[in-house]
């Protein structure tokens, strides 16, 4: 009888968790994932009531999620991270998800672009000019954002691409423009020998 109720009239949130993945698996095919996925997608959306669909919000935040962003993200990630004498104009918005996706991306750091692209994004203007001290060849620093046969690697960061974060530092800063050092020759004899 109790069988035939719950066929008939639907089984209770609590008695079956809905699988996500049949709906939403393009959310996850990608090169990096979010560790928080594989929490489930109940440990930021659990307001969601996804029995339903479209699905219904039981929480004054979007989505179902427990809390708006920047404090959901600031639930697990570190908030000195986050904060300084400067932050990045989007990260003091709270606009996390401007930058990153949420659940998964093809580009490190969960970026929705590639890494210079997105910077440039907002930046363009940095684009009409040599970047930073033009020297001999009269091309200042590579910025990233062309795919060339041999893409330029940051020397600090072993392995990664050079472009914005080999100087500037994504989220926050104690330095004028979001620098990684401090004023002077620093910056340049970081990766240049003198």
């Amino acid at each position: 009888m109790a069988c035939a109720w719950a066929l008939a009239f639907g089984l209770p949130a609590h008695a079956q968790e809905p699988d996500c993945a049949q709906c939403h698996a393009d959310l996850t095919k990608k090169n990096v994932v979010h560790a928080a996925v594989q929490n489930g997608c109940k440990s930021c959306h659990d307001q969601l009531d996804a029995t339903s669909v479209p699905h219904r919000s039981n929480g004054k935040a979007p989505k179902g999620l427990s809390t708006e962003v920047p404090a959901l993200c600031g639930s697990c990630h570190e908030k000195r991270l986050f904060e300084g004498k400067l932050v990045h104009a989007p990260v003091a918005a709270g606009m996390c998800t401007a930058c990153h996706d949420p659940h998964a991306s093809n580009n490190v750091g969960l970026l929705k672009k590639d890494p210079a692209a997105l910077c440039l994004d907002c930046h363009a203007h940095v684009k009409t000019k040599p970047h930073l001290i033009v020297g001999f060849s009269g091309g200042g620093h590579p910025l990233g954002d062309t795919k060339k046969p041999k893409e330029a690697v940051d020397p600090l960061r072993g392995g990664k691409p050079f472009y914005c974060v080999a100087c500037h530092e994504p989220h926050r800063s104690d330095r004028p423009r979001l620098s990684r050092f401090d004023k002077g020759m620093q910056s340049c004899q970081a990766c240049h020998k003198m």
